[in-house]
């Protein structure tokens, strides 16, 4: 063997020796350096970047933790600190209707005795028809309007007013007389009717508590007739007429006056 073989062997062996004592210390100080490379990379982690940065929609397309601007609200609320009784101590809401009292005690003009109609029988008609289809709630109550709540209150009217007569007979208003009622037809039929006088009286008052004007039909009929319609149906009503005296048309005897 040489010298030069020596020197060689002697040079490997020195390099085997730095190479795994090299090795120790790297998987000594491996976890060390992989934590401190974690903490590094928390620290500089960034929001996403929004796909447009510049523009009126810029503001909307920003990635949290960047809060959106609003120029309305200037000062946020803090929901996580708020007080909790903050809430209770809110003012409750008010029932606006409950300040006009009870509807049925509002006042009607009278005319030589009972309140004028100035609605015929089938405008009287379509608009108590309107009230059962649009399922509204009667004023001061959770009671939607039917036929029968309808009646009910009709006869409350009724025993709140002054007595008034009827024809035929009639004792007031009741579920049947109402049904009768809807199902006639013409510009008086079932004039004569409970319901044709208190179905007017309970549309007025509802009228003037739901604040709404009056029609124009409605005006020209107080002109025409200052005390309302006769409550007679045309078809049911005898008429005597003196000698030469022609006989009333139907057109005169819907818009007669009492």
């Amino acid at each position: 063997m040489s010298k030069f073989d020596d020197l060689d062997r002697a040079r490997r062996a020195i390099n085997k020796h730095r190479t795994r004592r090299s090795c120790d210390q790297f998987i000594r100080f491996l976890p060390i350096a992989l934590r401190s490379l974690q903490l590094s990379n928390e620290a500089i982690t960034m929001p996403k970047a929004a796909h447009r940065t510049s523009g009126p929609n810029a503001a909307s397309n920003r990635k949290e933790p960047y809060p959106k601007t609003s120029s309305t609200n200037k000062n946020p609320v803090d929901k996580e600190n708020a007080d909790p009784k903050s809430k209770s101590n809110a003012s409750p809401k008010v029932d606006k209707s409950a300040d006009k009292g009870d509807w049925r005690d509002i006042p009607l003009d009278e005319a030589k005795g009972e309140i004028p109609c100035y609605d015929n029988a089938a405008t009287v008609r379509r608009k108590l028809k309107k009230l059962l289809s649009d399922k509204s709630t009667i004023p001061g109550n959770n009671k939607k309007w039917s036929q029968v709540s309808m009646t009910a209150e009709m006869q409350e009217l009724e025993n709140r007013g002054h007595p008034v007569e009827y024809k035929h007979n009639a004792s007031g208003p009741s579920p049947r007389s109402l049904g009768n009622f809807l199902k006639k037809t013409g510009q008086m039929g079932a004039g004569d009717s409970p319901c044709y006088y208190w179905g007017y009286v309970m549309l007025e008052k509802l009228r003037i508590y739901n604040g709404e004007k009056k029609s124009k039909p409605r005006l020209e009929a107080e002109e025409k007739l200052p005390t309302g319609h006769v409550r007679w149906d045309p078809k049911t009503t005898r008429m005597w007429c003196g000698p030469g005296l022609p006989m009333p048309s139907a057109d005169e005897m819907n818009n007669a006056a009492r």
